[in-house]
C-alpha cells in the first residue's frame, strides 16, 4: 500500500510496498539493461564490424519501439558507440547525421509553426469544418485524398507538415464541440509533458503521414523516384529508364494502398470494428449544432484576415511553386539551369524559411510607402519568431531521423552491404527469388531509414548483384527500387512519419499497429506490379546479354 496519499502530478512517485506495481513503475529501467543482454550473442558473429553494427542497430531500435528513453537521447547512441566500436570515425558519423533530408524536415516544421502563429491553420480548419461537418470518417477521407494528391505535385514532407497543422486545428474543434476527444486520459510517462492523443486522433494523424507516403511514391518530382531513375541511367546507360514508365508500376499499389489505409485506420482507431464509430456519429444533428456554434465563436475570435495571415499564405504558396518547379523531371526545372551543382529540396524550403523570419508581419509595403502610420506604433515583428519555433519543433524526433541516416552510414562503413551483396551473388538468384529477396531486404531497410537514403546508398549494391550474376543487371535492382517506398512502420521510416510523431506525440508502437497491414499490403502489391511492368519501366533489366563496363560507385546522401 502507498505510504501517503498520491495526487496526479505529485513528484516523485510515493514509495510502494506492493510488489505487483514494480513493472508498472520500473519497466523502462529493466528493459534498458535487459535489451543489450538479450542481443549480446550477435557480437559472436565472424565479421566483427558487421556484427557490432547489427548489435548496435538492434539495441537502438528496440529502445525506440519499447519507448524506454526519449528519441532525442536514443539518437546519440550511434554518435558515441560507432567510433568506440571501430566502425567509423567521429567526424564521418557526425556529418552523416545531417543530410539534405534533415534540413527539408526542419524547413517543413518551420512552415507548419508559422501556420499556427499566423492563425492560418485555424482559418483552413474552418473551411474543413464546412466540408466535413462533424463526421470523422468524412474528415479522414478528405485528409487522405488532399494529402496524397498534393504530395504528388509538391513534396510529401512539406505537405505532411501543412495538413498536420490543419488536422490538429480540426481535432481541437471536434474536442470543443464534444464530437471526439483530441487527447486521451492516459497519464504521460514524464510529468508535465504533452498529453498523448486519443485513439481517434492517432488514426487521423497516421492517415496524413501514410497518405503522404503513398502520394510520394507516385511523384516524379522528388526522391527516391528521381534518384532511382538516375541510378539506373547511370549504370545501364541513358534512356534505360524514365520516370513516366517507372511510375506506372505504382498506379495499382497507390489505389489499393489508399483503400487498405482507409479500412485499416477505420478498424483500428476510429471504431469501425468495435462500434465506437457509430456511438460517436449517432448524435449527428446535435454535434452539427454544437460544431456550428464553435465555428461562429472561432470566426468572431479570428476576425478579418490579418496581414500576418495573408503573408503566411503567400509565402507558403511561393514555397509550393518553388518545390514543384525545382526538378520535375517531366520538364526542365530551375535546378537544371544550375549546371555545376545540384540543389536538393532543402534549398527552397530553407530559403523561404529565412523569409519567414525576415519579413515583418504588421504592415503591407504599399501602405508603408504611402506614409500611412500604423495603428499601433511599435517595432515590426516578423511573420515567424524564434520563440514558438523553439517551443514547438520536435527536436528529439528530428535528431532520431538523423540517427537513421547514421544507421545507413554505419552499414556502409562496417561493410554490411558488401557482405549482403556477396551473399546474394553466391546464391545466383532467379527472377522470382530475386523479387522476394529484394522486396524483403528493401522493406526491412526502409523500416530503419528513409527511402531516399536507402536508394542512394544501397541500390548500387543491389545493381552490382545483377552485374556479377548471370540473370541481368536489374534482377534485384528493379524490385528493390520500387519496394523502398514501403515505409510505414516506424517514425524513422520517412520524414512525414517523423513530423507526425513529433507534433502528435505518437509513439513507435502506434506506428507498428497502424502500419502493419499497409506494409504487408505494399509488400504484396508492389513486387507483383514490378514483375509484370518491370520491363516497361526498366528496359533490359533482365537482359542476360547486357554488356557494359561497370564501375561501382556508391551514391551517398551526404
Amino acid at each position: 500500500m502507498a505510504t501517503s496519499v498520491y495526487k496526479p502530478g505529485d513528484l516523485p512517485y510515493p514509495e510502494q510496498d506492493e510488489r505487483k506495481l514494480f513493472w508498472k513503475f520500473h519497466y523502462k529501467g529493466v528493459l534498458i539493461v535487459l535489451i543489450p543482454l538479450l542481443f549480446a550473442p550477435i557480437l559472436l558473429g565472424p565479421q566483427v564490424l558487421v556484427y557490432r553494427f547489427l548489435y548496435l542497430t538492434a539495441c537502438i531500435y528496440s529502445y525506440l519501439i519499447c519507448n524506454v528513453m526519449p528519441p532525442g537521447v536514443i539518437a546519440f547512441i550511434y554518435i558515441v558507440f560507432l567510433p568506440l566500436c571501430g566502425i567509423a570515425g567521429s567526424k564521418g558519423v557526425s556529418m552523416a547525421h545531417y543530410t539534405d533530408l534533415i534540413f527539408l524536415t526542419f524547413g517543413s516544421v518551420f512552415m507548419g509553426i508559422m501556420m499556427n502563429v499566423s492563425k492560418l491553420s485555424d482559418r483552413l480548419a474552418l473551411c474543413t469544418f464546412k466540408l466535413c461537418g462533424p463526421n470523422i470518417i468524412f474528415l479522414q477521407v478528405y485528409l487522405m485524398i488532399v494529402t496524397a494528391i498534393s504530395s504528388i505535385f509538391v513534396n510529401a514532407t512539406v505537405m505532411t507538415a501543412f495538413w498536420m497543422k490543419v488536422a490538429q486545428a480540426v481535432m481541437l474543434g471536434y474536442d470543443e464541440a464534444g464530437i471526439v476527444r483530441k487527447d486521451s486520459d492516459e497519464e504521460p510517462y514524464e510529468r508535465g509533458s504533452t498529453p498523448y492523443p486519443s485513439r481517434e486522433a492517432v488514426g487521423i494523424y497516421l492517415t496524413i503521414c501514410y497518405a503522404a507516403t503513398l502520394g510520394g511514391m507516385m511523384s516524379p518530382f522528388h526522391d527516391p523516384n528521381g534518384a532511382a531513375v538516375e541510378l539506373f541511367n547511370y549504370y545501364m546507360g541513358e534512356g534505360t529508364s524514365d520516370s513516366g514508365s517507372f511510375l506506372l508500376i505504382f498506379v495499382g499499389p497507390f489505389i489499393l494502398g489508399l483503400l487498405v489505409l482507409f479500412l485499416w485506420i477505420n478498424m483500428m482507431f476510429l471504431g469501425l470494428a468495435t462500434g465506437r464509430l457509430k456511438a460517436n456519429t449517432e448524435n449527428g444533428p446535435a454535434n452539427k449544432e454544437q460544431l456550428a456554434k464553435i465555428m461562429d465563436s472561432k470566426k468572431d475570435a479570428l476576425g478579418p484576415w490579418s496581414i500576418q495571415t495573408k503573408l503566411a499564405g503567400i509565402l507558403i504558396g511561393i514555397t509550393f511553386i518553388l518545390l514543384f518547379t525545382r526538378k520535375p523531371l517531366i520538364f526542365p526545372g530551375w535546378d537544371d539551369l544550375i549546371k555545376k551543382t545540384q540543389t536538393g529540396s532543402s534549398v527552397p524550403i530553407i530559403g523561404m524559411s529565412i523569409l519567414f523570419f525576415a519579413l515583418p508581419a504588421n504592415y503591407i509595403f504599399c501602405k508603408y510607402y504611402m506614409c500611412r502610420r500604423p495603428e499601433k506604433e511599435a517595432t515590426a515583428p516578423s511573420v515567424l519568431s524564434w520563440k514558438p519555433v523553439s517551443a514547438n519543433t520536435p527536436w528529439g524526433n528530428i535528431f532520431m531521423l538523423g540517427s537513421s541516416f547514421g544507421c545507413l552510414f554505419a552499414g556502409e562503413q562496417s561493410n554490411f552491404y558488401s557482405l549482403l551483396r556477396d551473399t546474394l551473388v553466391r546464391k545466383n538468384l532467379g527472377r522470382w527469388d530475386g523479387l522476394i529477396y529484394a522486396s524483403c531486404i528493401g522493406t526491412v531497410l526502409t523500416i530503419l531509414s528513409p527511402a531516399t537514403g536507402v536508394c542512394k546508398v544501397v541500390l548500387p549494391y543491389m545493381m552490382e548483384v545483377g552485374f556479377r550474376g548471370s540473370n541481368g543487371p536489374g534482377i534485384l535492382g528493379a524490385p528493390f527500387a520500387t519496394i523502398i517506398h514501403n515505409q510505414f512502420l516506424l517514425p524513422t521510416s520517412t520524414p512525414p512519419n517523423t513530423i507526425v510523431a513529433g507534433w502528435g506525440n505518437l509513439r513507435a508502437f502506434q506506428f507498428l499497429l497502424g502500419g502493419s497491414v499497409p506494409t504487408i499490403a505494399m509488400l504484396l502489391f508492389i513486387p507483383l506490379f514490378t514483375n509484370f511492368l518491370g520491363e516497361s519501366a526498366f528496359p533490359g533489366y533482365m537482359d542476360t546479354n547486357f554488356n557494359t563496363t561497370f564501375t561501382f560507385t556508391t551514391f551517398t546522401p551526404l
